[in-house]
């Protein structure tokens, strides 16, 4: 299938439903940005003339902390620039120039995009997906993202329990304020198990907090993502040329395929967390996955601690990278009390199995229960 094939199929518009749900997390999860107790999610429910639904999730946060966008402005942008330029009928490119026309608000445009492709796949057997070269992998790796500890003993729990149901990876949240004590205790338990292990400091990093930086990348040898905010690319710059060993996973500088380029021309690109909305969806991700294959870039895919509805569409996009060690696409039952799909996504031995998620279903009744606003966008002609 061709690019422009995908383009030109067609898409009806009858009714968008804006849906924010508040899914309780099992436990706390502490990160460089902050604390969550639970997942606040916006998902967008597109239906056609026939009655066919298909769902995406904004996967922005509901502050602005780790991207510009946040939960309330995303309703506002579907609401006011995307809806009222909708015609009953169009093409799947007809939306995909509009949402190009929209500067930024990637996470926004990608749920759109996301649940008006879920309505053409039902009604055209077509998708995006048929665009990758590489045949899926039956079994996705995936790893596990740790948070931030104030007990020692609580944290050794967490990694002994990680350890022993097979995650292929362990990333680390750190930060300047780390306690690196802490990981000296649990280094001989890292060290013996044949598991990858890597750091995600969210940016948090700065000039004067190198020592704990460099703790992390002597210590270990392995990839730190994200040490600073993406607007410090002078400190990022002067790391790399004074320690050029240093392994570092690009995640949010990486906002579309110009960045990628940009950070790949300059000699600074050692591996890339894909984030399906942080790019603006399904098919720039496919542009930049088709990228990084063509010059030999490591590429996994990250995700947003989303609910069953993104975290499906994540590993789908996974199944395509069979090169990477593992995805941050932990199974939902690892967060959440109840996920608004059931079966929840599971692993066994740190594996999806691909084939289980084609028995995912979008459960109403608990969209229901966890919903806390919705709004329905009817088309008036």
């Amino acid at each position: 299938m061709q690019k422009e094939e995908i383009l030109k199929l067609p898409i009806s518009y009858k009714n968008i439903r804006l849906i924010r749900l508040n899914l309780p997390q099992k436990e706390q999860f502490v990160s460089g940005i902050g604390v969550r107790n639970s997942r606040k999610a916006l998902i967008i429910e597109w239906e056609d003339d026939n009655g066919t639904k298909g769902y995406g999730e904004c996967s922005c946060r509901p502050d602005p902390y780790y991207s510009d966008e946040f939960i309330e402005g995303a309703i506002a942008l579907v609401n006011q620039f995307i809806v009222p330029f909708l015609k009953q009928n169009q093409t799947f490119g007809d939306l995909l120039k509009l949402l190009d026309k929209i500067r930024g608000w990637n996470f926004t445009k990608a749920a759109v995009e996301m649940a008006a492709l879920q309505v053409i796949e039902q009604n055209t057997g077509k998708s995006p997906f048929q665009l990758l070269q590489n045949k899926p992998l039956a079994h996705v790796p995936v790893g596990i993202s740790l948070g931030l500890y104030t007990d020692v003993d609580r944290m050794k729990k967490v990694v002994k329990n990680a350890l022993e149901t097979g995650y292929k990876r362990l990333k680390f949240k750190i930060s300047p304020k780390v306690r690196v004590d802490f990981f000296e205790e649990i280094n001989p338990m890292l060290f013996e198990a044949d598991t990858f292990v890597s750091f995600d400091a969210n940016g948090s990093f700065g000039e004067n907090d190198l020592d704990i930086f460099h703790y992390f990348a002597n210590t270990y040898q392995s990839m730190i993502e994200q040490p600073f905010a993406p607007t410090r690319f002078d400190i990022l710059s002067k790391v790399k040329k004074e320690h050029p060993e240093i392994y570092i996973c690009y995640d949010e500088e990486i906002k579309s395929i110009g960045d990628l380029i940009k950070l790949h021309h300059l000699g600074m690109l050692d591996e890339v967390n894909l984030k399906v909305g942080r790019v603006g969806g399904v098919m720039k991700s496919i542009e930049i996955i088709q990228y990084c294959a063509e010059h030999n870039i490591p590429c996994w895919i990250g995700g947003m601690f989303e609910t069953g509805i993104g975290r499906t569409l994540n590993l789908r996009m996974a199944s395509y990278l069979p090169n990477a060690r593992a995805h941050d696409l932990s199974p939902s039952d690892r967060y959440f009390l109840e996920d608004i799909v059931q079966p929840n996504v599971q692993m066994n031995n740190g594996l999806v199995n691909m084939e289980s998620l084609k028995n995912c279903t979008i459960q109403p009744n608990l969209i229901d229960k966890y919903t806390i606003d919705q709004k329905t966008l009817t088309r008036i002609c």
